[in-house]
């Protein structure tokens, strides 16, 4: 009877210490969230029902480098336009845009119409070096790639509604804006969320699903 209980006090003594051992194990060995990038942050093929990726979609650098062979004038101003935004703290920056038909993705190119009949979504997303240069940017009314302050402009030239602020649901530097033109509609958001500025546009795509595209990519920045 004493063997087994000097037994037993022995085999708990050591599950004890097995327990503390793996408690004790370093967090080097637990799995870690995959960093963040400009490109994980942008709108996702699930964010956006019914619409495919177009191939005018990438980094900034490829996005550039294929306006230089096809659109040397829109190359021109981006190109010079992403340099001041890199001499203001901005390192990197993805270009996303979904159409709802080949065609819609084309309107886009040279040769398109820029405008896209079936429906269109693009976003920007830029990362600067710090939280209070990308909040600074985003006061600076900046413009790449098109987007920027003329496009609210246009909102409310249209008739359109504009929330800013918190109301946004998309934090205290935020602005969304939506209207309807000659039957087409129309949703731009911009925000400033960490060391992110995010530009979004939408086309001919109800305001919920373009609103809800915004809530993803704000949801990802962490």
């Amino acid at each position: 009877m004493i063997w087994m209980v000097t037994h037993l006090g022995r085999a708990l003594v050591g599950l004890v210490a097995i327990l503390m051992a793996v408690g004790c194990q370093p967090p080097a060995l637990t799995a870690r969230d995959k960093p963040v990038t400009v490109q994980s942050i942008a709108p996702q093929p699930g964010d956006v029902s019914g619409l495919q990726r177009c191939t005018e979609s990438g980094d900034v650098d490829e996005v550039l480098r294929d306006e230089k062979s096809k659109n040397p004038m829109a190359y021109d101003l981006n190109a010079t336009e992403w340099e001041q935004w890199k001499t203001r703290g901005a390192f990197d920056a993805y270009f996303a845009v979904y159409g709802r038909t080949a065609s819609d993705c084309a309107a886009l190119s040279v040769s398109g119409t820029g405008a896209p009949t079936g429906g269109l979504i693009a976003a920007l997303i830029v990362k600067f070096k710090s939280e209070a240069i990308a909040a600074r940017n985003y006061g600076a009314d900046s413009t790449l790639f098109g987007f920027g302050p003329r496009d609210i402009a246009f909102i409310k030239l249209a008739g359109g509604s504009v929330t800013t602020g918190s109301d946004t649901g998309l934090g205290p530097r935020s602005v969304i804006g939506s209207g309807s033109v000659a039957g087409s509609t129309y949703y731009f958001a911009f925000w400033q969320n960490k060391t992110f500025d995010s530009y979004l546009g939408a086309y001919d795509v109800a305001s919920a699903d373009a609103r809800g595209a915004a809530n993803s990519v704000n949801q990802r920045i962490r």
